[in-house]
This record gives C-alpha cells, sequence and structure tokens, in this order.
C-alpha cells in the first residue's frame, strides 16, 4: 500500500516538474485543434479534431501540427491522425512492427522522459535530434538519445546500456 502511495505521489510530482512542457504542448496542441476544426467545416481538412487523455497525456488526434505523425511534448500528445481508429498511417504500422509495441507506447516513453527530465527534457530531444540528423541523416537515428528507450522492445524511457 505504501509503495503505491510512493509511486502515485512521484508521479504527481514528475507531472508537476514537466510542467512547463506541458504547457507548450498545450499551447500546440490546441492551436492545431482550433486550426483542425476550422479546416474541417470548410471541408479542407479529412477528419473532425479529437481530444481525450490517456496514456499518460492529454492527446489531441487528427490535428495538423502532428507533423509526420505525432509529437510529445510534456504530458500532450499531437498526431496527425488517430491511432486508435485502426486506420492509421500505413508508416506507423512498419514502425510498430519493428518496435512491437503500439506507437502510443512509444510516445507516452516520451512523456515519462518529459517527467525525469522536466524543463531539462526540450532541450535533451533538439540536441539529441540534431546529433542523430547529423550522424545518422534522421532524427530518430541510434544516436538521439531521447528515442532508443522508446524504440526498443518493450518500450522504455531510456534505453539500456
Amino acid at each position: 500500500m505504501a509503495r503505491g502511495i510512493w509511486t502515485r505521489a512521484a508521479d504527481v510530482a514528475g507531472k508537476i516538474w514537466n510542467g512547463p512542457n506541458t504547457a507548450v504542448g498545450l499551447f500546440y496542441g490546441a492551436t492545431g485543434y482550433v486550426l483542425a476544426w476550422t479546416a474541417y467545416r470548410a471541408g479542407l481538412w479529412p477528419a473532425a479534431p479529437g481530444l481525450n487523455v490517456r496514456h499518460n497525456a492529454i492527446q489531441f488526434t487528427n490535428n495538423p501540427l502532428g507533423g509526420v505523425g505525432a509529437i510529445t511534448l510534456g504530458n500532450t500528445t499531437t498526431y496527425a491522425d488517430d491511432p486508435y481508429s485502426g486506420m492509421g498511417r500505413e508508416a506507423w504500422r512498419a514502425v510498430e512492427a519493428r518496435e512491437g509495441h503500439p506507437i502510443w507506447e512509444h510516445e507516452r516513453q516520451h512523456t515519462i522522459q518529459g517527467q525525469h527530465l522536466g524543463p531539462l527534457y526540450l532541450p535533451s530531444n533538439v540536441l539529441g535530434g540534431l546529433i542523430a540528423l547529423i550522424l545518422d541523416r534522421s532524427w530518430h537515428g541510434p544516436h538521439n538519445w531521447n528515442e532508443r528507450g522508446p524504440q526498443s522492445h518493450p518500450a522504455r524511457p531510456w534505453a539500456n546500456r
């Protein structure tokens, strides 16, 4: 019983520590949500945007700011489509097959990284991504320490060394 209380307390503390990143993510996802609704009503966006809370994140789905698939900022994830619809991107199915878990599990690991690093998460992610772009020619390459754990099977925040 006491262990559960401490685990929950650590989770809440991590979410507070990750708060600045989450604020950025809320602004980012909400901006895309408004853009998507406007475009959807005008017949310019293929699906209504969605908003839900699951897998350690406030999730924005069918969002034009989802990039090439998804972006996690703090305890928010912005998806370009809806990974729960069963009609996700073909590229996601390839990633899910390679990693051995759904794309939302990969993104959930990034929320945990944010809870560990707090305000240092975004600089860490940008630095790791830039190094991987230079050395691997891919943001998600093996030199990006923020991607190695989420790409593992089973997914985890950080890769074991």
